[in-house]
């Protein structure tokens, strides 16, 4: 009953980790999209102001990143760092007990 339990408690886990490790790095993808948009955007303006002969201010064509963290993103991530930590010792574990 034990390794049952056990066995869909691992199974679990590996399943958790790879829908997070698959959003996260669609989320992180998607952030540095939009960051380069952004900045193309900044820069037409500022071509624009240049030819245009407005008054230039760098605060201006800064874009300051909003953090759209919350509790949850927060616990995904420590719950990815877990399994990953976790991964690397049994992985480092089973690579160095293999016998060949």
């Amino acid at each position: 009953m034990k390794e049952r339990i056990i066995k869909y408690a691992f199974i679990s886990v590996i399943f958790i980790f790879l829908i997070l490790y698959f959003f996260g790095g669609r989320m992180y993808e998607y952030r540095q999209h939009e960051k380069k948009v952004l900045t193309e955007e900044q820069i037409k303006k500022f071509e624009s102001d240049v030819k245009n002969g407005v008054e230039i201010d760098i605060n201006d064509y800064v874009f300051k990143e909003k953090d759209y963290s919350n509790k949850i993103v927060k616990i995904n991530d420590k719950i990815s760092d877990v399994i990953e930590y976790g991964f690397k010792k049994a992985f480092n574990y089973v690579l160095k007990n293999i016998n060949v």
